[in-house]
């Protein structure tokens, strides 16, 4: 049996969005990388390779808690699957983190959302996971001699 179309369709527009607020977080990681000093050409390299890589973590991670809140909206408010939001909120983290969680389902008609969602967890994960290298490569940089 084929998927809903509607429910594809959501899923899609899920996903864009997860894409958007991912876009939305590496400008933003961008423009904190051109603000904060360059460790290369500081006198204090260490301190500032450290507030680089950490501002990059918060910057990245706000990302994540915001996409994943966004999944969680859905199904609570949307589709009033959860109890609680709290509990929308946690299956929503453990979905996108592929993480699973046990003690929580969604009905049949909605499982196709929850997979699409660990989907575009995996793909944020590892597109932050480029990003933080970029950034450690960009600091770990020595001035020429």
């Amino acid at each position: 049996m084929l998927p809903d179309a509607w429910l594809l369709r959501i899923g899609m527009l899920m996903i864009v969005a997860t894409g958007v607020i991912q876009v939305v977080a590496q400008l933003v990681l961008s423009h904190m990388m051109d603000i904060l000093p360059s460790p290369s050409l500081s006198r204090h390299p260490r301190y500032y390779m450290l507030t680089h890589s950490v501002t990059a973590v918060v910057i990245l991670m706000i990302g994540h808690i915001l996409q994943v809140t966004m999944w969680a909206v859905v199904y609570h408010f949307h589709w009033d699957e959860f109890v609680d939001f709290n509990s929308a909120l946690y299956f929503s983290l453990a979905s996108f983190t592929t993480l699973g969680a046990n003690d929580l389902a969604l009905p049949p008609n909605h499982r196709m959302i929850g997979a699409l969602e660990a989907a575009a967890g995996m793909l944020m994960f590892g597109w932050s996971t480029a990003l933080l290298v970029g950034v450690v490569q960009r600091t770990d940089q020595r001035p020429p001699p």
